[in-house]
């Protein structure tokens, strides 16, 4: 079943994405729509993080709920699981935006195909500025897959599973601290870079660990304190906020603010039952449901709205650019997350069913369709 605020989240990480990568603001619209719209470029970038903290959240309450129910994790079904969730929509979205890029001299090489097919973008070659995300993701995912199933598989092993997660909280921030000044800025190692941002994704890893093992206490001490929380979360995101993405100083202790900071307003979040028939919220959370084919897709719109007007049909300006790009980052993400990501989470849920829904589901009949994370 599927958590109203955790897609509102999504939802609220994917937009924040989409508007640091809109094209330039139109001059001519109202001083007041170019202030929120500049505001919204500039403070964008920290959804990603946002989404490194919900992988880490999200992934890790899968390993914690399988062990839970059955005792035993196997490594094996998990990656083809995550395979099956991110490669076919991935993989399709290569190809078919291919012509995007295709025509830019020295983007598209094999080189370059090869660094992105196989999720070393982050680190060498890339074709597009937004995949790096999903490099770090998908590094993230092995190594706690490899991890978990190192701890699961002899007994007493698992209490050296938090201690770990703390380890990889302090490293990557001391690599930051070391590199910063060390070697000239720039985005590979120091933005890009997994063992710079693992941090962001293995805090998401914890919170979920005493979430999924303490729910009721964690809940109700939350709840308690979330008027505290709630403003400390926010004063946590703020100087990146304020900063901006490319305020140097900030790639150090700020990105660590920046995840404690979305940490605690998702630790917020989950301690409240969520539940509304409101419509523009109820639309908000479908945006987050497609979140994931929209990221894919909304980055070729943006490259293609940043052309002027003289290579658009009807000489476009740059207000009916702006629009097109936000429309169709939306509308194309979610027909490709209809066409191809969802259809294989179905076939993926029947032959590779998650082993601790397969046990709930000896108890509790459930006819739900809707893709699982």
């Amino acid at each position: 079943m599927r958590k109203l605020q955790l897609d509102l989240l999504r939802a609220l990480a994917i937009l924040l994405v989409i508007g640091h990568h809109m094209s330039t603001v139109p001059p001519e619209f109202p001083a007041v729509l170019q202030a929120f719209l500049n505001g919204w470029r500039k403070i964008g970038w920290m959804g990603v993080d946002l989404f490194f903290v919900l992988s880490g959240f999200l992934i890790s309450g899968l390993l914690y709920k399988e062990y839970a129910e059955t005792g035993a994790f196997r490594v094996g079904r998990f990656l083809v699981r995550r395979g099956l969730k991110i490669y076919p929509s991935y993989y399709a979205f290569l190809l078919l935006a291919l012509p995007v890029v295709a025509w830019i001299p020295g983007v598209v090489t094999p080189y370059s195909f090869a660094c992105e097919a196989f999720f070393v973008s982050n680190y060498f070659a890339n074709m597009w500025g937004h995949t790096w995300t999903l490099c770090v993701e998908e590094h993230f995912y092995l190594l706690l897959s490899l991890s978990f199933f190192i701890v699961t598989s002899r007994q007493g092993w698992f209490k050296f599973f938090i201690p770990g997660c703390f380890l990889f909280l302090i490293l990557p921030l001391c690599l930051r601290l070391l590199f910063i000044h060390q070697i000239p800025f720039h985005e590979k190692p120091h933005y890009c870079a997994t063992a710079f941002r693992l941090d962001a994704l293995t805090f998401g890893v914890l919170l979920s660990y005493f979430y999924h093992h303490h729910e009721q206490v964690l809940r109700a001490s939350v709840k308690r304190f979330s008027i505290i929380l709630v403003p400390l979360g926010f004063a946590l995101v703020a100087p990146c906020a304020i900063g901006g993405h490319e305020q140097i100083d900030l790639y150090t202790f700020g990105l660590t603010a920046l995840y404690m900071g979305w940490g605690l307003l998702l630790l917020v979040a989950m301690s409240y039952d969520l539940q509304t028939k409101n419509k523009l919220i109820l639309l908000l959370a479908q945006i987050g449901v497609f979140s994931y084919s929209i990221y894919l897709w909304h980055k070729p719109f943006s490259g293609l709205c940043s052309l002027p007007s003289q290579y658009w049909p009807g000489h476009l300006d740059a207000g009916w650019r702006l629009l097109v790009y936000f429309a169709g980052s939306l509308l194309v993400g979610v027909l490709m997350s209809k066409c191809i990501e969802w259809p294989v989470l179905r076939l993926r849920d029947r032959l590779f069913p998650s082993r601790y829904c397969a046990v709930a589901s000896l108890t509790v009949e459930t006819d739900s369709v809707t893709p699982k994370s």
